[in-house]
């Protein structure tokens, strides 16, 4: 029973949410967890997941929510609690009608579980492995439930007298530190490289300079959802990647999918550089996306907007921009001019794949320019 009780313990599967899942920042996530083969009270713990695009890395712990008895014939009692370090890999998400419903999951990582008492403690260590999914229910909150499957020891599960695995069921709430990706100006992680290096400057910005240019020949090309082309129209993403496209690079057709290509920079104007992606998160997931100009604009093909225009994130407009930030890229065309595909391994043409208008104030139409 003793033993039962330890393997039950466990860890932390919590999954950051970009809509909240893949977006990277932050998050906060309380869980309980349940072992179907132990007798072991329920164990309530808190984990802290830090995210970048498709991948998170997580720790947490939890503690079993009384004490339990260690055996029926002596009154020792013990309270068994545990910690756990993950690495998730999120795929990708179910969604219905631009909205996401879920996301699925899969994990893998290091664990170690305890219980103490008065005058011992027996404590073990492992890893654990498994998979579930996050729903997400706001711009900076999810619900979300796994299934764990728990070695006591370091061996495959199919090893020669390895012990089976135990099942552990967990369910709780995942909650972003702070909206519109401010908890990732606080703590830098899975990022590539914060500041290039004063010998790359130069190139990157005649890069950002031909990006602008391109991008200001479109001014005025009407908004039309699921348009890719200055003679019909364009949504958000087909206008970014159609700009793009005519410097060499292959980006992906969707904004979500926008935001997992390049180099991931921090989502603050003090960290954007001019010719950088700006993702907008709306909807329950990012769902727009924007060329950063500079000094706190953004050119982009904007529904509430009537087309491709700039706007300015510190007016009043703008401030809608300013608070629904989710994600920000580095995309810079190749300098030798060569084709740069970063589309690979992203579905070209997906159907009834567009993302939704944005929900800024609407423009005047006497106002548009």
């Amino acid at each position: 029973m003793l033993r039962s009780s330890l393997l039950a313990l466990g860890g932390l599967a919590v999954a950051s949410t970009l809509a909240v899942a893949q977006q990277s920042g932050v998050s906060l996530s309380p869980f309980v967890s349940f072992v179907p083969e132990a007798d072991a009270s329920p164990l309530a713990g808190l984990s802290l997941s830090l995210t970048g695009g498709p991948l998170s890395l997580r720790a947490g712990g939890h503690l079993s929510v009384r004490d339990r008895a260690a055996s029926s014939t002596f009154s020792t009692s013990m309270r068994p609690w545990g910690a756990d370090a993950d690495a998730v890999a999120y795929l990708e998400s179910y969604n219905y009608n631009q909205h996401v419903l879920f996301t699925p999951y899969v994990f893998a990582g290091l664990s170690a579980t305890a219980t103490d008492s008065g005058r011992y403690r027996v404590m073990h260590q492992g890893w654990s492995y498994g998979g579930g999914f996050l729903a997400p229910m706001g711009s900076a909150f999810g619900a979300f439930g796994e299934m764990r499957w728990r070695m006591s020891q370091f061996m495959l599960p199919n090893a020669q007298d390895a012990l089976p695995a135990t099942r552990e069921m967990r369910v709780g709430l995942s909650f972003r530190v702070g909206g519109g990706g401010t908890a990732a100006e606080i703590v830098h992680v899975l990022s590539a490289t914060d500041i290039g290096s004063l010998s790359e400057q130069p190139t990157s910005n005649r890069a950002a300079s031909r990006v602008l240019s391109t991008a200001e020949n479109y001014v005025g090309v009407p908004y039309r959802r699921g348009g890719t082309s200055p003679s019909s129209g364009f949504d958000a993403p087909g206008f970014v990647r159609f700009v793009f496209s005519m410097l060499g690079v292959n980006l992906p057709r969707l904004s979500r999918d926008q935001a997992r290509v390049g180099e991931r920079v921090r989502p603050d104007l003090s960290s954007l550089s001019p010719g950088d992606l700006v993702m907008f998160q709306d909807d329950g997931g990012i769902n727009h996306v924007a060329i950063y100009v500079g000094r706190a604009r953004i050119i982009h093909s904007s529904e509430t907007g009537g087309g491709v225009r700039y706007d300015d994130l510190n007016s009043d407009r703008g401030k809608w921009f300013l608070e629904h930030i989710a994600a920000a890229r580095r995309v810079l065309p190749d300098a030798r001019g060569m084709l740069l595909d970063l589309a690979r391994g992203f579905a070209s043409d997906v159907p009834n794949g567009t993302d939704g208008p944005d929900h800024a104030p609407r423009v005047p139409s006497r106002r548009r320019d």
